[in-house]
């Protein structure tokens, strides 16, 4: 069995990030450090290594801004202690090509990478003499890469999430619920570099405590991607029970919608975040046309991210399983937004019957400022 020692991590899109790219680098670094301790960490301006185990290799799962990585074997920048390791990565593998991918990093090096190609190319050529040199496509490549004080030989390379590196694009507060679509669309805010905050609206008692851990469990899954989150969790009760007083029922998603954004917009605002994010689909269900999303959206002059917009159902419900929120929104529960829709919601609601409406009700405003002040915050950590 082969003993890997540590684990090459690749940086991918931060490599276009031209002057920046250093602290894109370091805001990389901090986040590392979230993961692993100071001791086995190492950064460089193109790589980064961390020690090889099992348990550091899940936590790559949960780690944006790395393209790929692969589990290396770290030795001296001797031939012979290389030569040995190819040895060893090569024992018992069957192969009928193959090719060697040197990078010399430290340009003082005797040999360039041209040179160290044709050497290990000879080496592995008497050690298996009848697999051939085929440099596109061969059935094993041997990679090679001599650094300032150690050398670093891997066979394999591991896709890894991408993106960018955690808040190095702020930070925006995110109305999540149970479903399929605001985990997605939170992961994929955070995959941009973006810190991730949560709000979401409670009615008991039609909320049970099974809804509430529900979307507990989702935000504590997500904080995976960030080591650490908070939870804005609103009783919405009073204010739904207001609502449901309007005299045009067919506006009551539209009204509650409003309602939520007005929290969302106060909430952010007093924590100095700068826009606000939704699951929100295009067309999907009658808050989500166009003419539904611009009449809520007006209650707010932060930006709103909505990162599931122009996404099919099927495969916002791949990405869920692909980051296994899937089987925790599967399970069922009672969500606010479906206890309240109407039969027959408007698709089209009018803004100045919207504002007429949102008068005749006369105290939501107070109602709105009572259930910020008793707002729960629940802080979570990985």
């Amino acid at each position: 069995m082969i003993e890997y020692n540590k684990i090459l991590l690749r940086y991918g899109e931060l490599t276009l990030k031209g002057d920046n790219k250093k602290d894109f680098i370091k805001a990389l670094k901090q986040n590392l450090l979230a993961y692993f301790s100071k001791e086995e960490i190492k950064v460089e301006y193109d790589r980064a290594f961390i020690n090889y185990s099992k348990e550091n290799l899940e936590k790559l799962n949960y780690i944006f801004g790395l393209s790929s990585y692969s589990n290396v074997i770290e030795t001296s920048t001797s031939l012979e202690d290389i030569q040995k390791v190819i040895s060893k990565l090569l024992d018992k593998k069957a192969f009928n090509s193959f090719a060697i991918n040197s990078r010399r990093h430290n340009k003082n090096y005797p040999m360039t990478s041209l040179e160290l190609n044709i050497h290990f190319g000879n080496f592995v050529s008497k050690l298996f003499p009848k697999a051939i040199v085929k440099l596109e496509n061969p059935d094993i490549c041997i990679n090679i890469e001599i650094r300032d004080k150690f050398a670093y030989i891997f066979i394999d390379k591991i896709e890894a999430l991408g993106g960018m590196p955690l808040a190095t694009a702020g930070s925006c507060l995110h109305l999540i619920s149970g479903g399929f679509d605001s985990p997605v669309a939170a992961y994929l805010l955070q995959k941009k570099g973006l810190k991730v905050s949560f709000l979401n609206f409670i009615t008991p008692p039609h909320t049970d405590f099974k809804t509430i851990n529900k979307i507990k469990d989702i935000v504590s899954h997500l904080t995976k991607y960030q080591c650490t989150s908070t939870l804005y969790q609103i009783n919405f009760t009073k204010i739904m029970n207001l609502l449901s007083l309007t005299s045009e029922p067919k506006y009551r998603i539209t009204l509650m919608r409003r309602s939520f954004f007005r929290i969302a917009n106060a909430i952010a605002k007093k924590n100095k975040m700068l826009a606000l994010s939704t699951g929100e689909s295009l067309a999907q269900v009658a808050s989500q046309t166009v003419e539904s999303m611009s009449t809520i959206s007006k209650v707010t002059d932060l930006l709103i991210y909505r990162p599931l917009l122009t996404y099919d159902k099927n495969e916002i419900i791949n990405i869920a399983k692909q980051i296994k929120t899937h089987d925790i929104s599967i399970q069922k529960a009672c969500e606010s937004c479906e206890l309240f829709a109407p039969k027959n919601p408007t698709t089209k609601p009018n803004l100045l019957k919207v504002i007429e409406l949102e008068k005749e009700l006369g105290v939501l405003e107070e109602f709105e400022k009572e259930a910020i002040e008793k707002v729960e915050i629940i802080k979570f950590k990985i």
